[in-house]
């Protein structure tokens, strides 16, 4: 990886809103974005030119919950990655072998892959577990949507590696993509932002105050072993106070005192003991937040046999199936995906969390017209759909069933539906389909002046269309806005 460029690439497919415009801008464009950003937008000179507040989007979460972020533009999304991976040098290894955090830094030219640097994580769990009588496992509550931005600011310039304008940037960034407000700035979901979220926890590694025989973090979840309760139990208050001086605090619902790997007697449901029946070399391994336990699940590939195939799709099946229970069984089916045809309407309806995974299943179901008229079918038997699914949704659509029986006809739904998410619409926009009226609506789109994202993936759709019709629509777009030119004349390069 030797670019912004690459690390934007290397890392789209794992982020919450993958929306091709950026990526096509950072490919085409990613000279000019650069120089607007470092010449324009961070200059004294150009008070008009500022990073612009950014649109906020709620991924899904577990049993119905939302989790709250923003979506970057173009310039914004260019500019962390960029930031990022010029002071990749400030992100450290872990200090020591007893005080250590696993993950998201770039090595040798690449970013530590997600379920490589878990399975290290619980590896060294189970050692620990085995090797110490007690623990303390908790993570910190809502811990992306509290960090105030003063904090990770100042810390941030704090690096001696940093230079002036970076740390400049970086405040500047940090403030106005949030029109101003402290908290919730923070984007999730983009590697450069776990880079930060995670080094910036270190502070907690570094305290030689702890008296732990070891302390062990994924990102926010910690983890204290020791044979001394009492030794624990001091740590455990000690860096509450830590985290306190920065407003962070501990969530009490997932903080647990001795829970040992293997312990599943009170924790594992009926559900997860029939899984270790059916697929051997299964292990459960618990954390205080589960970060990214199902990306890491979904990495490995188990051969099955037909028995244990029949035996998961049975479990798919049962009512008090709970959503992280259904993710898992979906990763061990993942290459078996044409057998989960049959059981997709009541997935898609009963488990709206599970849409990222289920874009990922459909790659390998090989009857696509069937597939196409499922989500057709689900589309209009729904009234109320979340951002997140009418995104995948979109999705889905785009990358495995164009051409495909009631394609069109989906396409038109998903966009009527994202009526009030402008980043679910902005997904149907930016493809480069022409037919069913979508060139019309994109014309509309680029006519009335506007610059956000609904303009932005309009022009980023128009990009298929002949190169006459296609300029003179993007001439007038691009006077409205600096993003609306930058993103005209990206397009016009293609």
């Amino acid at each position: 990886m030797t670019s912004t460029f690459a690390f934007i690439k290397n890392d789209f497919n794992s982020t919450l809103f993958p929306l091709k415009t950026n990526l096509i801008m950072a490919q085409y464009h990613g000279n000019e974005l650069s120089d607007y950003i470092y010449q324009k937008v961070l200059s004294d000179s150009h008070n008009g030119d500022n990073f612009l507040s950014q649109q906020k989007v709620y991924a899904t979460k577990p049993r119905g919950h939302l989790r709250r972020t923003v979506k970057l533009d173009p310039v914004a999304e260019y500019f962390i990655y960029d930031l990022v991976f010029r002071n990749k040098s400030i992100f450290r290894t872990q200090v020591s072998e007893v005080r250590r955090s696993f993950g998201y830094r770039i090595v040798n030219g690449a970013t530590i892959p997600v379920h490589v640097a878990y399975a290290e994580y619980k590896n060294h769990l189970n050692d620990c577990t085995s090797r110490y009588q007690h623990n303390i496992q908790f993570d910190v509550a809502s811990y992306f949507n509290s960090i105030y931005h003063h904090d990770l600011s100042h810390w941030f310039a704090g690096k001696s590696a940093v230079s002036e304008t970076d740390s400049y940037a970086a405040g500047k960034f940090f403030r106005e993509i949030n029109s101003g407000r402290s908290v919730d700035f923070l984007p999730h979901g983009i590697y450069p932002c776990k880079m930060i979220g995670n080094e910036f926890l270190k502070f907690i590694d570094l305290t030689g105050t702890l008296k732990s025989s070891q302390i062990i973090r994924f990102m926010d979840d910690f983890t204290l072993f020791d044979n001394n309760p009492d030794v624990l139990k001091q740590d455990f208050i000690k860096i509450q106070q830590l985290l306190g001086k920065f407003a962070l605090n501990i969530n009490p619902s997932k903080t647990y005192y001795d829970n040992k790997v293997g312990n599943l007697q009170a924790t594992l449901s009926g559900i997860r003991q029939s899984l270790k029946e059916i697929v051997t070399g299964y292990e459960e391994v618990h954390t205080a937040s589960g970060v990214e336990l199902i990306e890491t699940q979904t990495e490995e590939d188990i051969p099955l046999s037909k028995d244990q195939v029949d035996s998961l799709l049975i479990l798919l099946k049962e009512d008090d199936l709970e959503e992280s229970d259904a993710d898992l069984i979906l990763g061990f089916l993942r290459l078996h995906s044409d057998s989960l045809l049959e059981l997709l309407p009541i997935l898609l309806t009963k488990y709206p969390n599970l849409i990222k995974h289920i874009h990922s299943v459909c790659a390998g179901i090989e009857d696509k017209n069937a597939l196409s008229e499922i989500i057709n079918e689900y589309l209009n038997s729904e009234n109320s759909f979340l951002e997140y699914q009418l995104f995948w949704l979109g999705a889905i659509l785009e990358d495995y069933l164009q051409g495909k029986r009631l394609y069109g006809e989906s396409l038109i739904k998903v966009f009527e539906l994202s009526v009030d998410f402008k980043i679910s619409r902005a997904k149907i926009l930016e493809i480069p389909e022409q037919g069913y009226g979508l060139k019309e609506i994109r014309d509309d789109y680029l006519k009335t002046g506007q610059s956000d994202w609904l303009s932005w993936s309009s022009a980023i759709g128009s990009r298929a269309l002949q190169t006459s019709e296609r300029n003179y629509a993007l001439n007038y777009f691009s006077k409205s806005s600096p993003m609306n030119y930058l993103v005209s004349s990206c397009v016009q390069k293609i």
